[in-house]
């Protein structure tokens, strides 16, 4: 593994994360709901899926995951079923969002684990971890101190490539909640999520 392939790993995962997907707009309509309080679990979340997609791929575990297709499908649509119920919760809450400001801790660990499930059950990042980094990286040169590598630098990228997506739409939801149309914002909101939701939903196994 050398220098310019990690450079290439890195450069090639930064631009398929800004590329909008239903796991954007799922963060986008999160941060919209919630803020940066949710959105950043959210966020570290989405990179602990990416860690694992990119574990599958160094451990050589495609076929596997090609065997238990059925039990990602699973995942997805569990994924799928808490955004739909996220969206309905913004959709019908005509105040600031109350789960905000309930237990902050449940909410994150909530949202953290929504970004877990949503990019667990993206076929994009399936397609990304288990076709295209094969082709970066020469995973048979990749060791424990390799890997040890990877996963700091892959944290590395989902955070600073979605953290201007969450911050935008926070201070959004900021400006919105000084023009007191909680409304619109909780329904913008369950509109975003309710689409990521769909869009996963519909995509093919």
């Amino acid at each position: 593994m050398t220098i310019a392939s990690v450079a290439a790993y890195c450069i090639a995962l930064g631009i398929a994360v800004i590329i909008p997907g239903p796991g954007v707009m799922a963060l986008i309509g999160t941060a919209l709901g919630g803020g940066l309080k949710r959105a950043m679990p959210m966020i570290i979340g989405i990179a602990f899926g990416d860690a694992t997609w990119l574990a599958l791929a160094v451990l050589g575990l495609a076929a596997i995951s090609e065997l238990y297709a059925d039990a990602f499908t699973v995942i997805r649509y569990i994924g799928v079923a808490y955004l739909l119920y996220l969206a309905w919760k913004f959709w019908t809450n005509t105040g600031e969002l109350k789960a905000a400001e309930g237990n902050s801790k449940r909410s994150a660990f909530a949202a953290m684990l929504n970004g877990y499930l949503v990019t667990m059950g993206n076929p994009k990042a399936m397609f990304f971890y288990l076709a295209l980094v094969p082709v970066l990286l020469d995973l048979s040169a990749i060791g424990v101190q390799e890997f040890a590598l990877l996963i700091p630098l892959t944290f590395a990228v989902l955070v600073v490539s979605l953290s201007p997506y969450a911050m935008l739409a926070s201070g959004a939801r900021e400006w919105l909640k000084s023009s007191r149309v909680y409304k619109i914002m909780n329904r913008t909101a369950a509109a975003i999520i309710g689409t990521a939701a769909i869009a996963i939903g519909l995509r093919a196994h």
